[in-house]
């Protein structure tokens, strides 16, 4: 995975997850104003890591290779390549 795709990645990732979490913050200031921050954010996180595991990387994944002309599956093994020290892309 090129420098810009892995830039892309982290974009698309973080445009899922910003909504999120300005979200829960809006939900907790509104439904309970004295939650302590340290609570709220572990409530959060609870939401927000699972979003980013099972929804937001995978549909930018998708999106990505889609637009690479790949499938999502040679995507993976192009980057697995490279974490392991393969071929460079």
């Amino acid at each position: 995975m090129t420098w810009r795709d892995q830039a892309l990645k982290n974009f698309g990732v973080w445009l899922a997850v910003y909504p999120a979490v300005l979200i829960s913050s809006y939900l907790f200031s509104w439904l309970a104003p004295g939650v302590p921050l340290w609570l709220e954010i572990l409530i959060s996180t609870t939401f927000t890591v699972p979003l980013i595991s099972y929804v937001a990387v995978p549909w930018v994944e998708k999106r990505l290779a889609h637009a690479k002309g790949e499938s999502a599956a040679e995507l993976k093994r192009e980057e697995a390549e490279q974490a392991e020290g393969g071929r460079d892309a």
